[in-house]
């Protein structure tokens, strides 16, 4: 039996950043897809009410796809980000 690592905010965002650092966008669909690859059990809808709140303040741009959002994450030009985000979905 699979063992999964409980989901949080924290997680969520991390791999939002990472998946953003790649693509320039992301979906909850991709990030849920994102921590599913790294062990943790996230549903669609958790992700997507997480990736709302944590966008909401943050401040990160989001358009209305229909179905689905497509998330922005601002570029901070440096590799910190993505070191960070690594290590939190690590840990």
């Amino acid at each position: 039996m699979t063992r999964y690592t409980s989901l949080t905010d924290r997680a969520v965002r991390a791999a939002a950043v990472l998946d953003a650092e790649r693509t320039g966008t992301t979906t909850t669909l991709d990030v849920k897809r994102e921590l599913r690859d790294r062990g943790y059990w996230a549903t669609q809808g958790d992700v997507s009410r997480r990736l709302a709140r944590i966008a909401s303040g943050e401040g990160w741009p989001w358009w209305g796809m229909g179905r689905f959002r497509l998330y922005g994450v601002p570029a901070r030009g440096q590799r910190g980000p993505a070191v960070a985000s690594r290590a939190a979905l690590v840990n």
